[in-house]
């Protein structure tokens, strides 16, 4: 098991000087560039049936969610789960007679 510990640890060791000499080596080379349009990737064929077919999977999403929402909203009318108050309230307020007057003398 000592032996075996032993060899990791020497394996380890080797791959950590390795590192620190790479990077001893990459350090001298401190030359920074300033970036500019030739390092822009550049598109290779037609970019028209790409853009269609992401389109079409867009409007595809698109059209599905709207039905959705639009199935959803009209359900809930439907129900009668949400009232939007498009016109006036489908029973009128009670008749005179079934409504007591108020008395607001101080008598």
């Amino acid at each position: 098991m000592r032996s075996k510990l032993t060899a990791i640890y020497k394996g380890f060791a080797r791959f950590t000087e390795s590192r620190k000499l790479a990077t001893k080596s990459d350090s001298s080379k401190d030359v920074f560039c300033q970036p500019h349009m030739n390092d822009l990737p550049v598109p290779c064929g037609p970019w028209d049936p790409w853009y269609r077919k992401k389109q079409s999977f867009y409007m595809k999403h698109f059209a599905l969610g709207l039905t959705w929402w639009l199935f959803s909203f009209f359900l809930a009318i439907y129900t009668d789960s949400m009232y939007l108050n498009w016109g006036p309230p489908r029973f009128p307020a009670p008749p005179s007679d079934m409504v007591e007057e108020c008395d607001d003398s101080d008598t």
